[in-house]
């Protein structure tokens, strides 16, 4: 197992990754065989263009609000909300305010 995180210590997430000016940074959780957990921080305005996970992958948003197009739909999700997707999903990521989502990506 990889982690940039205290194992076997309590931690609140969004407390685990600053805001970048301007920029989307990023904290590994876990990262395994079996997938990977992500924090990523993003700064008000960034945006991952469209792009697409070879993974099952699933977003859940700590803070902030973020748009998410999915083929040609968009969502718009905050605090508490999350999507999951299918592997090889087309999709592109904006920061609507500055934002904190947790990526999960299970290797089917």
């Amino acid at each position: 197992m990889k982690t940039q995180v205290e194992v076997n210590t309590p931690l609140r997430l969004a407390d685990e990754l600053p805001y970048g000016k301007s920029e989307i940074l990023n904290k590994t959780v876990l990262d395994g065989d079996g997938g990977s957990v992500t924090l990523l921080a993003f700064d008000k305005g960034t945006m991952i263009a469209r792009h697409q996970a070879d993974e099952e992958v699933m977003v859940y948003v700590l803070e902030g609000a973020i748009e998410f197009e999915v083929g040609e739909q968009r969502q718009h999700l905050t605090a508490g909300n999350s999507i999951v997707m299918e592997p090889a999903t087309p999709h592109t990521v904006l920061a609507l305010e500055s934002s904190k989502v947790l990526l999960t990506k299970i290797k089917a």
